[in-house]
Formats: C-alpha cells, structure tokens, sequence
C-alpha cells in the first residue's frame, strides 16, 4: 500500500510477478502521470489498464497507442533488454469521488467481485497508519535532516533513526490511557513528548518503571476526520558547523 510518488510500471511489474497485492495512489488523469495517456472518463470508473510495454519506436508500436506504451530510455523498467522487446501488464484502475467533490485514482490487482470500488476506498484509507508513522519519524525522530553528505553516513543515520523510532513505538503501544469517563475526545499518548522521555532513558540508562509511568502523564486528544494541505519542500544536509554560529 503506497501513495503518490509510488506509481511506476517497474513497481507494479515487480509486485505482479511476486505475487504480491498492492493499492497505489496514482495521479489524476488529467496530470503528468501513468494515466494521462488513456482515455479515461472524467468520473468514477472501475477499469482495467492491459498494455504491452516497450522501448521501440515502429510503425506498429507508434500507431497502436491502445496497444503498446512507449516507455522513454530514462524511465527505469527491470525485465525489458536484448531478449525481451515486449511485455505484457495488466491491473486495476479505480477512480472513487471524495466528499468535497475531488477524485482519487488507485492501482491495484485485486479482484474486482472481492474488493468492488467502495471496500477498495476503504483499503486505501487504512494507509493513514503509514503516514502518521512516516511523519513521525521525519518530524518528532529527525529523520527530516540529516549531517551527513556521504551515503554510507546518512544510511547510518536512517538506520539509528529507525531503531529509536521502532523502539519508541513499542514501548508506547504498552502504555496504558488512563482517563476519566467524561472526556470529549478518546486520548493517546503525546508520542513527541515520549520520544524525549525515551532519549533520556536511553542516554542516562533510567527506570523502567518512572520511565512508563512518567509517558502515562503526557496525553494528547485523538481528533478524527482533520484535513492540512501538504507542503512539499527540498531538503538537504544540515552541517554540523551551525553549531558554531
């Protein structure tokens, strides 16, 4: 299960052949993606995309765009070479309405008799669990920036990142909410204020116990249904020299 930036015929080829399911958020139709080069109607719709994918440009491939797709040399596709001009791919395209009147299109291979375009809606938004925990580990971890530029240093900085991040999420799901009956909001605990808990256990080799009963203190309130626009910006290392300044 993936979001947008996830769509590639390289993914989904790799996927097929593992006999893996998957649910992608492609983009819109009307964009510069996958889907732009199909006539697609511009309201749901519940289809299959069946292509034949290649590198060539004949008379038979350049006038039978309903057959053939034309990958470019930059786009990356792992089972096309010397011995293979041609491969075959098939999946799912599913285009649901949301409730402020936008669309969202989704790739898959699931059937379409086990998983109709509602309980599919409903497959992509459990993905909401990968977002908050990717955001917690870009945001609440750090793992937004990162001091090193060469790769076996950020690849060692990822990696420190993701234990404390894993550790931190196992320790808190252990954690008991203590509340009292008539609260307006169900409560969780605040994971950012845990995480600088965890550090200081980690770093000054705490007590397990004051370690659990001090997150159970830090809650904060779980309010459904809220929606921010996102803000993509480029990132790059942060130095330690700015420590000097």
């Amino acid at each position: 299960m993936a979001d947008r930036g996830y769509e590639s015929f390289n993914t989904f080829a790799h996927l097929i052949r593992k006999g893996m399911y998957f649910v992608i958020h492609m983009k819109e139709i009307n964009s510069n993606g996958i889907l732009s080069a199909y006539d697609l109607p511009d309201s749901e719709f519940d289809t299959h995309i069946r292509t034949t994918l290649t590198r060539r440009h004949t008379k038979e491939t350049l006038w039978n765009p309903k057959t053939y797709t034309i990958l470019q040399p930059s786009t990356d596709f792992d089972f096309l070479d010397e011995n293979c001009m041609y491969y075959d791919i098939e999946f799912r395209i599913v285009r649901i309405r949301l409730d402020n009147g936008t669309y969202i299109c989704i790739a898959t291979n699931l059937s379409e008799e086990k998983f109709p375009l509602e309980e599919t809606n409903k497959l992509y938004r459990m993905r909401w669990s990968e977002e908050t925990s990717f955001r917690e580990l870009k945001y609440t971890i750090g793992l937004i920036n990162w001091h090193s530029s060469k790769y076996d240093g950020i690849l060692q900085e990822s990696n420190a990142r993701m234990i404390l991040y894993n550790f931190c999420e196992l320790v808190t799901s252990h954690a008991v909410v203590k509340t009292s009956k008539n609260t307006k909001h169900v409560y969780k605990i605040n994971f950012a204020i845990a995480v600088n808990i965890y550090r200081a256990y980690l770093k000054h080799d705490g007590n397990e116990t004051e370690t659990m009963l001090l997150i159970q203190k830090y809650l904060t309130p779980v309010r459904y249904n809220r929606k921010y626009p996102i803000h993509l910006r480029p990132k790059r290392n942060r130095d330690f020299m700015y420590r000097i300044a």
